[in-house]
């Protein structure tokens, strides 16, 4: 048994701040430091010394005799051999108990040596354990040990959970690490990364929840991602705006997309077949894609949009906005102007209700839908400035009830 560490009780902190990863991100939480070294049972020296030997004993090239530099170079040489602990035949519980204790002695370095000592800790821990899966979830535990170890003033603690989301991504355990963006910069907020340092791990968690099939958290992502963008750096997430619309035309669940068009990096693309496509999606109708489509076939498949899926968006899309314009339609009006063969239509109809985008009534005897409300595709300047009138309007008819009221209270007193 490993002398250094009181293992059960620093795991239990572990294990709480892995089952429950909104409730530590979300809320401000005492440094785990204070409570770390109290569990210690010797002097980080001896601790070295014992993680050391240990090492040695599995196999490691590392000697046993102290560092004359001090303890943060015989810090640095552990850290380069302690890949060895993942080694076939090590118990996972003296693993984990090996790693802990490395932490529990870096984050107590002297500051000048500690920021080196967390970088290689994490670069060792981001790949020594592949491709156990099993190990792979001890290196994420023991980064995220070492995340709230350290101070929230650490500019470490970016780095920390940049190689958290790495390792989380390839185990398939983003979901543990990240709720949203908010309570992410939240859980930073003390020493806020760089536009730059954001955008790259935006640009990680996206990966890493595509990979763990959370299409609409990484939609989420991106968004947030390319709002990080100003006009002066637009330009360098061409490549992200392309893939966010790609996206959100792909996803099946995804109608509204104006969203999309004042984001710089979109505005950047204009004139690019993309962002025609994305704009036609916004304000234009089955017809405009059809032409877009016959000059733009190839474009299409190198991109890796589905010609027949984009044609049922755009006819739901063309409803919609038939709906903006009158209260009912009929079923051949709808089969023409969205090119549908007559046994298609009902069920076109029902589909398109599905989104509750729209919200209508069948008469199946007169063959037509009576369109109860329907949701606007963009909203635009025309649209705000109804809002406004409509909302101006409410405010002057309640002013006026409310002096009623008022009068109607003074005559009979």
């Amino acid at each position: 048994m490993i002398k250094f560490l009181l293992i059960q009780q620093v795991q239990f902190f572990v294990q709480t701040y892995f089952d429950h990863p909104e409730k530590h991100f979300a809320e401000n939480h005492t440094n785990m430091e204070a409570e770390l070294t109290s569990f210690i049972a010797c002097s980080p020296q001896e601790q070295c010394q014992e993680l050391r030997e240990y090492l040695k004993n599995l196999g490691a090239e590392i000697s046993v005799q102290p560092s004359v530099k001090g303890m943060e170079d015989d810090l640095h040489k552990i850290i380069q051999v302690c890949d060895i602990c993942f080694a076939t035949g090590v118990p996972e519980g003296d693993i984990e108990s090996v790693l802990n204790g490395i932490v529990s002695v870096v984050i107590i370095a002297e500051p000048e040596a500690s920021d080196g000592l967390v970088l290689a800790f994490c670069e060792k821990l981001a790949k020594a354990w592949e491709p156990d899966q099993k190990n792979g979830m001890i290196a994420l535990k023991v980064l995220r040990l070492l995340f709230y170890s350290l101070s929230e003033s650490s500019a470490m603690r970016y780095h920390v959970y940049y190689y958290m989301v790495e390792v989380a991504g390839k185990v398939g355990q983003i979901k543990a690490i990240f709720s949203n963006t908010v309570t992410l910069k939240k859980s930073l907020a003390s020493r806020p990364p760089t536009a730059e340092q954001l955008q790259k791990l935006y640009r990680l968690l996206h990966q890493g929840l595509l990979n763990s099939k959370a299409s609409d958290e990484a939609y989420k992502v991106m968004l947030d991602l390319l709002a990080t963008y100003t006009t002066e750096n637009a330009s360098q997430a061409r490549e992200d705006a392309q893939r966010c619309i790609v996206a959100s035309l792909a996803d099946p669940n995804i109608y509204l997309l104006d969203h999309l068009l004042p984001l710089k990096p979109v505005k950047f693309l204009e004139g690019n077949p993309i962002h025609d496509l994305v704009t036609i999606a916004v304000y234009e109708g089955l017809d405009e894609y059809l032409k877009y489509y016959s000059h733009h076939k190839e474009y299409l498949q190198k991109m890796g949009l589905d010609h027949e899926k984009l044609m049922k968006k755009m006819r739901i899309l063309s409803l919609i906005s038939m709906a903006e314009r009158s209260t009912e339609l009929s079923f051949s009006q709808i089969q023409r102007e969205l090119q549908l063969e007559p046994n298609q239509v009902e069920r076109f109809i029902i589909d398109a209700l599905k989104t509750k985008l729209i919200t209508a009534r069948i008469d199946q005897a007169s063959k037509k839908i009576l369109i109860q409300a329907v949701v606007k595709r963009a909203l635009t300047k025309a649209h705000w400035m109804q809002i406004r009138d409509i909302l101006t309007s409410w405010k002057t008819s309640i002013f006026t009830l409310k002096e009623n009221m008022q009068d109607i209270e003074v005559a009979g007193a």
